[in-house]
């Protein structure tokens, strides 16, 4: 590793310094949790280009600190382009906003179940890039081929986690008036080391290759929607349907979230993007008003450029205006950073041992206790009937006061 990021809590692994290397002396390894670090060989010049553009020891210039910003919750219009999405379709619906055939789009997409950066040429073709994927994705050449297109004047919109944009913008050194960029709530990166083991793992119990892997699977079911759903694809015809998916629960509990993400300096309200993105959480409790509406999208509009583009998203999304410090108290990532799992030393001390994925997700993904019986019966009532519950109980408590 490179001298000023020597602990690995502190390389988030963007990339940044590896794109802008003029001696391209500076590239990737893999440690044995799966990660990917920074290491420069003996064609160093020491021009120290590396150090300035780290986003973790200065993305401070890059926010505009004396902007006002602005939080609605959304659904996009189209239940087609809905169903395609993690939260409410707002990804989609900027870049509707933003772009027009020809304009470059970039985003996360899975390749041979591998997760990595790569761009598309029109709106309709963003279809790779939507869809939650919590595994660390590879940006390859996405910052040297953003800046190339930039430069040649074509309209570019780059999304990514925070630590990714605020290392494509440390890289390009100034402001683009064609680039838009878009980061996301991010509970962490999961390691793509340990997800290519457990697709090896799932290849092998299933008896065929695997074709997709979808981490929020949108289903409803007695009466309430499910989102936080595993849903796998083989070859052979075979399709499961998971609430209790091995990786997926693993990575909500950061049991192999990169060391980086537990001391995230982007875990805050100050962003680095034009616009940020989330799943909106309290839906119910806090708008009300949408009635019939599941799964809604958070937007924070972040800089002058990310509310030019707002004011496009009208003609594409329900927008409901909320107030930023519900999104704060409901968003935890825009507070404070994930919390390791007290158990992710030992997960990763077992897998080296050669202990088998599942064998280690089994011992070390925490599960809680079952629920008692009026907990189980309050978990199966719908969820608009369990919002309205509580504001019920709420309003008789104020109204004892």
């Amino acid at each position: 590793m490179l001298d000023f990021i020597n602990e690995k809590s502190k390389c988030t692994g963007c990339g940044a310094c590896v794109s802008i290397c003029p001696a391209g002396c500076i590239s990737f390894a893999h440690d044995d949790e799966g990660f990917a670090y920074p290491k420069a060989d003996s064609g160093c010049i020491d021009c120290r280009k590396c150090y300035d553009v780290c986003p973790v020891l200065d993305y401070s210039r890059l926010t505009e600190t004396d902007f006002k910003q602005s939080c609605v919750a959304a659904r996009h219009m189209d239940h087609s382009v809905w169903k395609k999405s993690s939260s409410g379709g707002a990804f989609s619906a900027i870049c509707k906003a933003y772009c027009n055939d020809g304009d470059v789009i970039f985003g996360a997409k899975f390749e041979d179940l591998e997760v990595v950066h790569d761009c598309v040429y029109s709106p309709d073709e963003i279809g790779p890039f939507q869809k939650s994927k919590y595994v660390q994705s590879d940006l390859r050449d996405s910052y040297s081929k953003a800046s190339s297109l930039l430069n040649s004047g074509r309209k570019v919109l780059f999304s990514g986690t925070p630590c990714q944009i605020a290392g494509l913008r440390n890289f390009l050194g100034r402001e683009y008036d064609n680039l838009l960029c878009i980061d996301l709530i991010c509970h962490g990166v999961g390691s793509p080391g340990v997800f290519r083991e457990y697709i090896e793992y799932l290849q092998i119990r299933y008896a065929s290759k695997m074709t997709s892997f979808f981490f929020r699977h949108q289903r409803a079911r007695m009466g309430r929607f499910i989102d936080h759903m595993a849903k796998l694809e083989f070859e052979n015809g075979t399709r499961i349907e998971d609430g209790s998916d091995l990786y997926y629960t693993g990575f909500l509990q950061c049991l192999f979230s990169r060391p980086s993400c537990g001391k995230c300096v982007f875990a805050n309200l100050t962003r680095v993007g034009d616009i940020t993105l989330g799943d909106f959480y309290n839906r119910y409790e806090v708008v009300p008003e949408a009635k019939g509406v599941e799964n809604l999208s958070t937007v924070i509009v972040n800089t002058e450029k990310g509310k030019e583009v707002f004011g496009l998203l009208g003609y594409y999304m329900h927008v409901y205006p909320i107030l930023t410090e519900d999104v704060v108290r409901a968003q935890a990532r825009l507070r404070e950073p994930p919390t390791m799992s007290e158990r992710r030393q030992e997960f990763f001390d077992d897998l080296s041992l050669g202990v088998p994925v599942e064998q280690a997700l089994r011992k070390h993904v925490a599960i809680g206790d079952p629920p008692g019986p009026i907990r189980s019966l309050w978990l199966c009532l719908p969820d608009r009937l369990r919002a309205g519950i509580k504001r019920r109980l709420r309003w008789i408590g104020k109204s004892q006061l």
